[in-house]
């Protein structure tokens, strides 16, 4: 198995991150909350805007490159905030050639060597409901649903 480190991302990298991350976050809330592409995009840009307001994270957020130890190599993003409650998880993602490593689970181990660092006392997250990858994966390091948001689709009446 690999072992990650977490490299600090550096101010250019931090200013560069929304416009990089609008298209995959765009795609999520398509893929797993059934949003138009049009208004997908736009909750997405609106969502990067008010986090990274000129090219820098607003306080409290912390971003990370995974970086494989044996190879040098970045193979993911870790991004998280902190306040109050403890750590609150924006994104783990694995480059898609290292998915299936066990690389999302040391991503996590790694959060949670943070969260004690910090004093945090604990860590929080949203997941879409449709990503049973992530999910599974967040039941099997002993995270709970603690909220569940449901929806149905309401198509208009047809007409006479």
């Amino acid at each position: 198995m690999a072992r990650l480190r977490l490299e600090r991302m550096s101010d250019a990298d931090v200013a560069s991150f929304p416009s990089v991350q609008i298209e995959e976050y765009t795609r999520q809330i398509e893929e797993y909350a059934g949003w138009s592409a049009e208004d997908a995009r736009g909750k997405a840009e609106r969502d990067m805007a008010l986090t990274f307001p000129e090219g820098r994270a607003l306080p409290g957020h912390h971003l990370f490159h995974l970086v494989d130890e044996a190879s040098n190599e970045r193979v993911g993003i870790l991004w998280y905030r902190q306040d109050e409650r403890g750590l609150w998880l924006f994104q783990v993602t694995i480059e898609d050639s290292r998915r299936g490593e066990g690389l999302g689970r040391e991503a996590m181990a790694l959060l949670e060597e943070e969260a004690r660092r910090l004093g945090a006392p604990r860590i929080e997250l949203n997941v879409f409901g449709g990503n049973q990858a992530a999910r599974s994966l967040y039941r099997s390091l002993g995270y709970s649903e603690d909220a569940v948001t449901m929806s149905k689709a309401t198509p208009p009446t047809p007409g006479p």
